[in-house]
């Protein structure tokens, strides 16, 4: 027997119901503040904010680039 249940929520609805907090506002201040600082010329200041997110990606991309590789040429060694 099979069994399956579908749930239709909207974004909102799944935060309300997981009781995880709506951070649209820190979002949207967030992306304010970025806009001003690109608006004033600061690039440094937006670089420094995204500098984290940026280094993180990189590390991802670079650990999916190895394991993709080793399992194309079959090495299995552990670093």
């Amino acid at each position: 027997m099979k069994i399956t249940i579908d749930v239709d929520l909207s974004p909102q609805e799944a935060r309300e119901l997981m009781g995880w907090p709506d951070m649209s506002r820190l979002h949207e201040t967030t992306i304010r503040m970025v806009t001003e600082q690109l608006q004033s010329g600061n690039q440094e200041a937006v670089m420094s904010m995204l500098k984290p997110y940026l280094d993180g990606s990189q590390q991802a991309f670079s650990f999916y680039k190895n394991m993709m590789e080793g399992l194309a040429t079959g090495n299995s060694s552990k670093k």
